[in-house]
């Protein structure tokens, strides 16, 4: 969980109502967020399937992928609850970076723990796909 003493925000408790999308995939990612309270689901869509990539509760942070990177946000922010949310512009968000290590370490962590996963769960997806070409017997 991160401590907010001592970082500077863009906007202070930005409200959403539960259901509400918070910001979309493929939207060009202009500030990061910080769950004052509430609960955020992270999704992605595979057809008419929604996965859920995370649960996020208060103290955590998400949208900072599309701050690091430039890109576009390449998953969907929903209010699982009612939520009051911080939220860090680019700018801001190089100014903690630059003048709070704490800061700094827990974007790297989170960074870490999340590549990790994705290595995880890709593992998962590849021995169930070897799994299934041996049991139908599928060559390529």
């Amino acid at each position: 969980m991160m401590t907010l003493d001592g970082l500077h925000f863009t906007e202070k408790r930005v409200r959403f109502k539960s259901g509400e999308v918070i910001f979309n995939k493929q939207e060009e990612g202009t500030k990061m967020y910080f769950i004052d309270s509430g609960r955020v689901k992270m999704v992605i869509t595979a057809g008419d399937n929604e996965v859920i990539l995370a649960t996020l509760d208060a103290g955590d942070f998400f949208g900072e992928m599309a701050l690091i990177t430039g890109n576009k946000r390449i998953a969907t922010a929903i209010a699982l609850t009612d939520c009051k949310l911080n939220t860090m512009d680019k700018k801001t968000f190089g100014e903690n970076l630059l003048n709070d290590k704490r800061f700094m370490m827990k974007v790297v962590e989170s960074q870490a723990a999340r590549l990790e996963e994705t290595g995880l769960n890709f593992r998962r997806h590849l021995q169930r796909f070897f799994r299934m070409t041996k049991t139908f017997n599928i060559t390529g």
